[in-house]
């Protein structure tokens, strides 16, 4: 489940590492759904994949629209700060696995939060798309977060 996060030199490749962090975060959430003690935690866990995969799709329907853009310099945004848990092997014992997939969807949030910022003037209705899958992977963290107690 190794995944290649791209070094973010232009938009094109911010918008693939945005593609890997998103499987990441699924592969992640559908680790934990493996080892996950009750249904209702299986349950979260696929909703958090299904959500994942479906983010997948519009990303690389995006990744389709931005044309000439792509080779734009994506600003001072870099690959090495959202790196660490996102590029990890999913852990496969409980709670671990629940940890690390909060921590993914923590660094894939501030990853989107920042090509929002940076591409706000370039990439309009990226950046929106970015800021509202920002919030939605701070929501699940928070929410995983709650019912790990």
């Amino acid at each position: 489940m190794a995944h290649e996060f791209p070094e973010i030199t232009a938009y094109g490749p911010a918008v693939r590492f945005a593609l890997e962090a998103e499987q990441a975060c699924a592969d992640f959430a559908a680790a934990a759904g493996v080892v996950a003690p009750t249904q209702e935690w299986q349950d979260k866990l696929e909703e958090i994949v299904c959500t994942h995969d479906d983010r997948v799709q519009k990303l690389m329907a995006q990744q389709g629209q931005l044309g000439e853009k792509t080779a734009a310099p994506a600003g001072s945004l870099k690959a090495a700060p959202y790196l660490g848990v996102l590029d990890a092997e999913p852990e496969t014992s409980w709670p671990a696995a629940i940890e690390q997939l909060i921590q993914a969807e923590e660094d894939a949030a501030r990853y989107h939060e920042e090509f929002a910022m940076q591409c706000a003037d370039t990439l309009e209705l990226q950046a929106r798309l970015f800021g509202k899958s920002a919030q939605q992977d701070r929501a699940y963290a928070a929410e995983l977060r709650e019912l790990l107690g």
